[in-house]
């Protein structure tokens, strides 16, 4: 069966107002609202063909004390326009699911993408963080992030799909190093993960 995902039309989604770039945070109600309100399936094929469409995607920042886990994407990985970028997120798209809300069908795929990229030791909690977009790069364009950052209780992360991703966690203040070797959402969100790690920010509610 082939996957579908969760799109909705850049006309409706920025529709009089100005088209968001980079990283904002916290609970933007309008740009939210209109994602459940204007949003639908479909294949996935057909969405990576159609550019007028965002394609809304759950992007899991995981960390543990003062570390971030920084993922790169390696050979075997579908995702060719970013291989061999870093990352400080892992980025799902949305699948239909026997839900009830939004709201629902988001942790339904928060917690499914979780658990197919990478094994956790232990338990985690999750918390939103905000909304994050890119205007100016080629996948930037047809992608829209809604980021979380997922706090794990072990340091004991391990990648299932090892052919496609590596990574483990970094100390926040190793981060900075890799910022010229990541993807442009990692690289947009950087001052602001770095911020909270080391105690400079409050997170949002979950």
């Amino acid at each position: 069966m082939r996957e579908k995902v969760l799109v909705v039309p850049k006309s409706f989604l920025f529709s009089g107002q100005a088209i968001l770039q980079g990283f904002q945070r916290g609970r933007n109600w309008k740009l939210i609202k209109r994602i459940a309100a204007g949003s639908f399936f479909i294949p996935r094929h057909e969405a990576e063909k159609e550019p007028h469409y965002k394609q809304i995607i759950t992007y899991l920042v995981l960390t543990h004390q003062n570390s971030v886990f920084l993922y790169q994407r390696i050979d075997a990985s579908s995702e060719k326009r970013l291989l061999f970028k870093h990352s400080l997120g892992l980025g799902g798209h949305i699948n239909p699911g026997p839900v009830r809300s939004f709201k629902e069908l988001i942790a339904l795929n928060l917690n499914r993408e979780l658990r197919e990229e990478i094994f956790l030791k232990g338990s985690y909690s999750h918390r939103f963080l905000g909304i994050v977009n890119d205007e100016e790069t080629g996948v930037g364009k047809c992608h829209l992030g809604l980021v979380f950052l997922v706090t794990c209780s072990s340091a004991e992360a391990e990648i299932k799909e090892k052919g496609k991703l590596t990574g483990s966690f970094v100390p926040v203040s190793r981060l900075s190093s890799y910022q010229p070797c990541m993807e442009s959402w990692s690289a947009l969100l950087l001052p602001e993960i770095s911020k909270i790690i080391s105690g400079g920010g409050e997170t949002g509610e979950a």
